[in-house]
């Protein structure tokens, strides 16, 4: 797979605005191969559940049944996520909306969340609106909630050669950031370059602590069982510490 740097410097809306043009024009085969639910979305407690970045929802929709929760929101920028979320909602008899909009301004009122999941979505906005996305989760997240958040991570091998490029490229002052990356994805015969920030553990945590959200539960996850690709941080509002055991792993409650 390749991956391909920005050759110029472009704002941080025009990076949104591409992630938002790009996952309109590949919603249906992205919804097709990205159909498998990422185990840790068990994690979460139940109640009323969003998902932030939704997609087509699988993570909601399985995390909702299994959890038994009451109403799941699908959230995601992309009006066809959104529509293709309803559709699975209602295959899967899940109670809920789906609901076209961005994680700055999240459409629902202050406490209203037992449960947020937040998984692969967040790497596609620049770093520099993170601490807002996650002051608005913490909006909309109540007391004793369980917060969810996964993103790719830098360390993986396949990016080693392309960040020393971007060090370049960054010194030239081409680039914004060393860690920005398009990668492709592919739908008959044509490529899509979507936007990631890869982040570090230590960034991850960093911003759910300047949120003002208590952190539970970091460290490395991945989609695929045998990979640890993805930063994870496990957050919630409360005081309150307990622990539970999750298929062998104890996640510091």
């Amino acid at each position: 797979m390749g991956f391909s740097a920005i050759w110029r410097k472009v704002s941080g809306r025009a990076k949104i605005i591409h992630t938002l043009q790009v996952y309109e024009e590949i919603a249906d085969t992205f919804s097709i191969l990205r159909s498998a639910p990422w185990p840790i979305a068990r994690v979460i407690k139940g109640g009323v559940v969003l998902d932030l970045g939704s997609g087509s929802c699988v993570n909601g929709i399985h995390a909702t049944r299994y959890k038994k929760g009451r109403y799941l929101i699908c959230l995601d920028i992309s009006l066809s996520m959104a529509v293709i979320s309803r559709r699975n909602m209602v295959k899967e008899n899940v109670l809920g909306d789906a609901i076209a909009a961005d994680m700055f301004f999240i459409p629902i009122r202050d406490s209203a969340a037992d449960s947020i999941l937040s998984i692969a979505s967040l790497h596609h906005i620049p770093r520099v609106y993170g601490l807002r996305i996650l002051r608005e989760i913490r909006r909309v997240a109540r007391p004793l909630s369980i917060i969810v958040v996964t993103v790719w991570s830098w360390r993986q091998l396949r990016f080693a050669l392309s960040i020393l490029r971007n060090m370049l490229l960054y010194v030239l002052r081409l680039v914004d950031n060393v860690r920005e990356f398009y990668i492709p994805w592919k739908k008959r015969g044509r490529i899509y370059w979507r936007y990631y920030y890869l982040y570090s553990l230590g960034e991850l945590v960093d911003v759910f602590v300047r949120s003002g959200l208590k952190i539970l539960s970091s460290g490395y996850i991945g989609y695929r069982k045998t990979r640890s690709d993805n930063a994870y941080v496990i957050g919630t509002v409360a005081h309150q510490i307990t622990a539970v055991k999750h298929r062998g792993k104890f996640w510091n409650f």
